[in-house]
């Protein structure tokens, strides 16, 4: 039992570290996916202080608050808002894929594993980015005064993670039956899921029949419920509530991308590999 740990352990740690090689391999993708990031943080940003002026409040939030909720959302899109599942789809198209299956490790951990390497080498460079922002512009920033706020937020978190992850997996599995799973993801990742997430805004500032559609999807368990949170807007009730129904997403699409790869690498063919 304690070896098939240490193997089992073992192999994790060498997929870990041929993940974090990448990276210094490929040096200038990830300075240019970290300066995109950084950029879209001080735009988003600069918006919302240009936006507030002198207000102290303004669409139902205090300016500490919202400029707290901007600073979770440049947290939140390195920590949740990304997957190296992404990385699938090119894969299959190029027949890289059956490199991976002939590996002795489950679809799912490879991808999850990948992902957890990837997250914590963003997050450093986050925590580092918004350190100098926060330092340099004098961000007033709200920290909750509740102990339970920093368990259900962390909960949500977690839950917030894994739904992305098997999102994005269902996603990257079309690549099976279409070329054009780029454009798809483009399209959904870029409009729709950051949009619905409220990546870019409180989803509370829209109207209330337009809150009601987006709050039927499984977007704003990723990024706005986890925010509401922190920023103890939501009582106990309907943060338990939102935990319960991002669990009830999670299932969904667990079950749908292990359904659509399983019928996927049931009839793949490498096209390349």
């Amino acid at each position: 039992m304690n070896l098939w740990v240490f193997a089992s352990m073992k192999k994790y740690f060498q997929l870990s570290k041929l993940t974090l090689q990448e990276y210094f391999v490929y040096r200038l993708n990830f300075v240019l996916w970290r300066f995109r990031s950084f950029v879209f943080f001080l735009t988003l940003l600069f918006f919302w202080l240009a936006i507030y002026g002198d207000r102290t409040a303004l669409l139902g939030y205090e300016r500490a608050k919202m400029l707290a909720y901007v600073v979770g959302v440049a947290f939140l899109r390195s920590f949740v808002l990304g997957s190296r599942s992404a990385d699938l789809a090119g894969q299959i198209r190029s027949g890289e894929l059956t490199k991976i299956l002939l590996c002795p490790i489950g679809m799912f951990s490879f991808w999850l594993t990948r992902d957890v390497v990837d997250k914590l080498l963003n997050l450093f460079f986050t925590f580092l980015e918004i350190g100098i922002a926060v330092y340099f512009l004098r961000i007033p920033f709200y920290f909750p005064q509740r102990t339970e706020t920093y368990l259900f937020f962390a909960l949500l978190l977690v839950l917030a993670l894994f739904l992305y992850f098997f999102v994005s997996f269902f996603l990257s599995a079309f690549a099976f039956w279409t070329e054009e799973i780029w454009a798809t993801r483009w399209l959904f990742g870029i409009i729709f899921l950051e949009f619905f997430a409220g990546a870019y805004f409180p989803i509370d500032v829209l109207p209330g029949w337009l809150q009601g559609m987006i709050n039927l999807t499984p977007f704003p368990y990723l990024v706005f419920f986890p925010l509401k949170i922190w920023l103890e807007q939501l009582s106990a009730a309907t943060a338990i509530k939102g935990i319960l129904i991002c669990g009830l997403w999670l299932i969904i699409f667990y079950r749908l991308a292990n359904l659509l790869w399983q019928k996927g690498a049931k009839n793949y063919g490498a096209f390349g590999g």
